[in-house]
């Protein structure tokens, strides 16, 4: 056994709990999730707080569970209306797994939430940790969690000088946290369970900081191997982060006046009067980033040339992904259309991908331009690319990643509208920016 198994196996539980849920007592923090415990309630805050700061999910919760107040009347909400309520939470994944775990919990368990492990770990988008969480906040059953507080607090208790997310460690911290619960007996206390994780997920949070943690404010300080030995600042021992990647992608602004038609655009309905200054928006297909949102048009720009412009009038592969979006998606006339001048710019992070999202206007042209299948890449330029720039772009271009569509649907939508449509964050931000600046005549 090494250093960190010993400290687990010796370590002094009773002793330990005792300190911690008299810590919780004074110092626990107030949720609404915790006040109102339902396995419901807790299931939704567990979703949400996935990759979300418990700041955050506090401004959705209620909102959310206004609307939502059941598990039946988010399994009979749609999609969009289940995204709008999320919008600005991001990983909308999750909202969607959500509602579809409540379809599940509808038809497979008559509406009531599962209470046994296997059917609530069997839910899209529950895995072990949320499994463990629901089952301890929602139903106070004797299940361990492990998340970033509790494992970085574990992993100090015990002085494990190894990498936390290893196979190994990973065995040691699961069965430590497990062992944190005492055993079920009819003489428990009732809440011990949800009250024990509580506490230590508070704990890890608020004392067990990742910097400067607080050990002379900590109850269980004189039982922490890393507070013994001075590790605080070396443990717990992290996989390091990869370098963020930095890109420039380009929004563009369509408004109703820049096409001459648009054959393939819906109409947002048959009564709204239709106004040149209705923007395109296309909803996100299944499977791409931001899945079933709406947002604006939307192109990488992959011509190391053009990663600092602020006009891609000349940038050949805008212009062939353009033309190829606005005939085969939106129906429109082949002209020689091009992606104008940056209006502004809205800088956002996806995964580990820092963007400059460039919002620029679509410029026209009243030059036509050959059927698409007399043309070559290209063909609308006028100044030739040099042969190595050509073929990699030719090369990169004809992938599949570009090739694939960008819109399951598209639509004309009036400015005054783009509040009830549920978008990306960045495409919120857009709108926002559009909203104030509609009056402006940049279109």
């Amino acid at each position: 056994m090494n250093h960190a198994e010993v400290a687990a196996a010796s370590f002094d539980f009773q002793r330990a709990r005792k300190a911690a849920l008299g810590w919780f007592q004074t110092n626990g923090r107030r949720f609404p999730w915790r006040d109102d415990p339902t396995p419901y309630r807790v299931w939704i805050s567990e979703i949400m707080l996935q990759q979300t700061t418990t700041q955050t999910v506090l401004g959705y919760f209620e909102r959310f569970l206004a609307r939502f107040p059941t598990v039946e009347t988010l399994a009979a909400a749609s999609e969009e209306e289940t995204l709008k309520y999320w919008e600005g939470l991001g990983y909308y994944r999750r909202a969607r797994s959500l509602r579809a775990a409540a379809i599940e919990i509808v038809d497979r368990f008559d509406s009531q939430f599962p209470s046994n492990y296997a059917d609530v770990l069997s839910l899209p988008g529950v895995g072990r940790y949320a499994a463990g969480a629901i089952l301890s906040f929602g139903f106070d059953k004797r299940f361990p969690i492990l998340e970033a507080n509790t494992t970085r607090l574990h992993a100090r208790l015990i002085g494990l000088l190894e990498e936390t997310t290893t196979a190994s460690a990973q065995r040691l911290l699961w069965k430590f946290a497990e062992d944190w619960l005492p055993q079920e007996s009819t003489r428990r206390a009732p809440g011990v369970y949800r009250g024990i994780n509580g506490a230590l997920t508070d704990l890890g949070r608020l004392v067990c900081a990742p910097v400067e943690p607080r050990c002379d404010d900590c109850p269980l300080a004189k039982q922490c191997a890393a507070n013994r030995l001075g590790l605080q600042e070396k443990v717990p021992v992290l996989k390091k982060k990869a370098e963020p990647i930095r890109r420039v992608d380009v929004a563009l602004l369509v408004f109703r006046s820049d096409l001459e038609r648009a054959t393939a655009v819906d109409e947002i309905d048959g009564k709204t009067p239709r106004a040149p200054s209705d923007v395109l928006l296309i909803r996100r297909p299944q499977n791409s980033l931001w899945a079933g949102l709406w947002d604006f048009p939307r192109f990488e720009v992959v011509d190391a040339r053009f990663a600092d412009a602020q006009d891609f009038s000349a940038d050949a592969s805008l212009a062939e992904r353009l033309q190829f979006f606005l005939e085969e998606e939106v129906g429109a006339p082949p002209r020689d259309y091009r992606v104008g001048k940056t209006i502004t710019t809205v800088r956002h992070s996806v995964t580990r991908y820092r963007v400059a999202l460039r919002v620029c206007q679509l410029v026209g042209s009243a030059t036509n331009l050959a059927p698409r299948e007399e043309r070559t890449l290209f063909d609308s330029l006028e100044q030739p690319e040099p042969s190595g720039v050509r073929g990699d772009l030719e090369t990169r271009l004809r992938s599949e990643s570009f090739a694939a569509r960008q819109a399951a649907e598209s639509r004309w939508v009036p400015l005054a509208s783009l509040p009830d449509y549920p978008l990306s964050s960045p495409g919120r931000r857009v709108a926002d920016w559009l909203a104030k600046n509609a009056s402006k005549k940049f279109f």
